[in-house]
């Protein structure tokens, strides 16, 4: 498998064809996904794994969750963000750079125009400890914050940080995602069309990126 990787990364053709596979597998998995909810076929279970999530809520997990959520909000990610552009300018990693900041606005507009289209409400099943006032599906918490922790994870891929990125991309991710289940302000489909999205964008910033490579190379 090591092998199979080495060789695909070598040959920026096979790098772009992977990635459009990824990226027409996420938009037809996002597609159906977005169809069963504008049609509700997942309202029920839906409802059934936020009540699942309620039952084991207590202060202590309302007070970690309530701190942790505000990681993956507007303001920490884009903090975030715009001190890693700043470290990657700085050493000249201008490739990475755009990777990082062109995933993450993109996610943020994206995310903007996609609630605006579906419209839906957010749940109301008991009372929150926190105020949100756009419409819920796909949750922006899910987009932004998969959205800078997958482009740093690619970003980190070829050097030796390349487990380390994932290990704490993949945490980042989870518990961002799950505190908006837990506060009970997403359902879970919400969350998990916000992944999907945010990863196809990434998958096309690096074909577009890659491409223009090969364009000056050509």
């Amino acid at each position: 498998m090591q092998n199979i990787i080495k060789y695909i990364s070598k040959h920026r053709f096979l790098t772009l064809g992977v990635y459009f596979v990824i990226f027409m597998s996420l938009v037809i998995g996002f597609v159906n996904i977005a169809d069963e909810v504008f049609e509700g076929e997942t309202i029920v279970l839906d409802v059934t794994l936020l009540k699942g999530i309620n039952n084991y809520s207590s202060s202590f997990l309302d007070t970690f969750f309530v701190l942790v959520t505000q990681l993956g909000g507007v303001l920490a990610v884009t903090t975030i963000t715009a001190g890693l552009l700043a470290l990657l300018i700085l050493r000249r990693k201008y490739k990475k750079a755009v990777i990082v900041g062109a995933t993450v606005a993109g996610a943020a507009v994206l995310n903007f125009v996609l609630k605006l289209i579906f419209e839906r409400t957010r749940p109301d099943l008991w009372q929150q400890l926190v105020t949100e006032t756009s419409y819920s599906f796909p949750s922006g918490h899910a987009m932004i914050s998969a959205a800078l922790a997958l482009s740093v994870i690619v970003i980190c891929w070829k050097t030796r940080y390349r487990w380390l990125a994932f290990i704490a991309g993949s945490l980042f991710i989870a518990v961002i995602g799950f505190s908006r289940l837990y506060l009970g302000v997403h359902y879970p489909t919400d969350i998990l069309a916000g992944w999907i999205v945010s990863a196809a964008w990434l998958s096309i910033v690096v074909i577009i990126v890659h491409a223009k490579q090969l364009q000056k190379k050509s």
